[in-house]
């Protein structure tokens, strides 16, 4: 049964990441939460600040644990990695038997976790829909039982200012080269880390509307030549190009992973966030719904070049 409850107390599990440090941020900025994280006791991060409570637990973060932890918390939020998807397993089921009413799982960027291009190509999105499915099923039950479990996926595409930052999305600020796919028209839905902060605390904020349901947000939906374009006014240089077969480059990539170079990862993630993630035309596109308005590119690019160019001077 669904609870007329505003969320209040949040258990975040994996704060210190990259995406789970900014919704940290964003769920303290909101003032209206009372915050746990989780840490697994041998973690070398730092203990939670003042005013957020901490829970400890083991390495291999079993079901009681977990449950135990997430006892007397009205949402839950994984931001950490799935290289052990069994722990995100155990986390939902923890969430689900210590009668949390929301959990968001850590189904972010880049693509749609449920497309079958994503499924075919990495065992990444196998395993987030394989948590997704988890979530579902327990939140059937808890209709069934009147309990109070539900979820809420949120799905971003790329984590566009951490991988413009980092070359993840192939254009080189030190270099100004870009590799761009095939035409470079493909729109793609794109993310920076504080709109998927942003986002994560709306749904908090409307439970009832977000309920079961996977929701498809963005700073905005560019071309990968609109991205150059932009980059070329914010650093007044011309970049060079080189134009690359996505399928070819995926079907490279794939036999490198199937060869043991894990990096292709990071590889077949970067085009399928580039060619298959366009949310403007999905179903569960939910900018109005939580309230959300694109950013503008321009001045995201703009400050990504800024703060590299800073970073360059201070090393």
């Amino acid at each position: 049964m669904a609870s007329s409850q505003p969320i209040k107390k949040v258990l975040l599990v994996g704060a210190h990441g990259a995406v789970g440090k900014v919704i940290l941020e964003a769920l303290v900025q909101a003032a209206c939460f009372e915050i746990s994280v989780l840490r697994r006791s041998t973690s070398a991060s730092p203990i939670a600040a003042a005013g957020i409570s901490q829970i400890n637990v083991l390495p291999d973060m079993s079901l009681d644990e977990l449950t135990a932890a997430c006892a007397g918390q009205d949402a839950v939020i994984a931001a950490f990695n799935l290289r052990d998807v069994s722990q995100h397993l155990r986390l939902v089921e923890a969430a689900s038997g210590a009668g949390v009413k929301r959990y968001i799982p850590a189904d972010y960027g880049s693509c749609d976790a449920a497309s079958p291009r994503a499924q075919h190509r990495l065992k990444l999105y196998r395993d987030k829909t394989l948590v997704r499915e988890k979530c579902e099923s327990l939140a059937e039950k808890a209709t069934r039982e009147g309990g109070p479990f539900s979820w809420t996926s949120i799905i971003c595409g790329h984590f566009f200012d951490h991988g413009l930052h980092d070359g993840l999305l192939h254009f080189d600020l030190g270099a100004h080269k870009a590799q761009i796919l095939d035409d470079g028209n493909i729109k793609a839905s794109a993310s920076t880390l504080a709109r998927v902060a942003e986002a994560v605390v709306r749904v908090l904020q409307r439970a009832a509307a977000t309920r079961n349901r996977a929701v498809f947000v963005q700073s905005f939906c560019p071309t990968q030549l609109e991205i150059l374009a932009s980059l070329e006014r914010a650093t007044a240089n011309k970049w060079r190009t080189q134009h690359l077969d996505s399928n070819a480059f995926l079907d490279r990539q794939s036999r490198r992973l199937a060869d043991g170079h894990h990096d292709a990862t990071e590889e077949i993630v970067f085009v399928l966030g580039t060619v298959d993630a366009d949310w403007t035309h999905k179903d569960g596109f939910a900018m109005d719904l939580l309230g959300l308005e694109n950013e503008n590119l321009d001045e995201v690019v703009a400050a990504v070049v800024a703060d590299h160019a800073k970073r360059k001077v201070s090393s």
